[in-house]
């Protein structure tokens, strides 16, 4: 026997089969999304990302977490938007004002991804219930004005919200 058989057979005896790990991933990504109370948006957002495969709890939280903070940037450029091609001034005053705070959330966002990776858990809840604070504030004040938007920021609004309860849910777990 060659060198190179004995350690081609020692590495398959001590890799573990990716499969495995793969499977028990997705039931920990599984769970903690039906924890959520929104498993179908929780799921899409996780299972879209690279480090899905490896992620742990705090890494799920941490992955939702990084799809709430994308939202906010997408939601913040579709609200500037939204303001700068206003007719009505007072349109235009709340458009402005939703892009103020989801432009907020995603820095608050950021600011949570940072306590989670440092163990901070109680900041990062507070970040996440800060950024879903300002889409309640946002869907309110544009409630009157829903004629002029169109449905698609309406369902990214949706997910937004979607998104912060089901990283709140797992934050607060942690």
């Amino acid at each position: 026997m060659t060198l190179f058989t004995i350690f081609s057979i020692l590495h398959l005896l001590l890799t573990p089969p990716v499969p495995l790990l793969v499977r028990a991933n997705d039931k920990l990504i599984r769970t903690e999304c039906h924890n959520a109370e929104v498993p179908t948006t929780c799921m899409q957002c996780v299972e879209s990302d690279r480090r899905a495969a490896a992620a742990n709890r705090v890494g799920i939280a941490t992955i939702l977490v990084t799809c709430l903070e994308n939202q906010a940037k997408t939601l913040a450029a579709n609200m500037s938007e939204l303001a700068s091609s206003s007719k009505d001034p007072a349109m235009k005053i709340v458009f402005k004002e939703c892009c103020q705070g989801y432009s907020s959330a995603e820095k608050g966002l950021s600011s949570a991804t940072s306590c989670l990776k440092n163990g901070k858990y109680d900041d990062a809840e507070r970040f996440v219930n800060e950024a879903l604070e300002y889409e309640l504030r946002c869907h309110s004040k544009i409630e009157s004005y829903r004629a002029g938007i169109s449905e698609y920021i309406v369902h990214e609004m949706k997910i937004y919200e979607q998104l912060s309860e089901a990283a709140n849910r797992i934050v607060e777990r942690l």
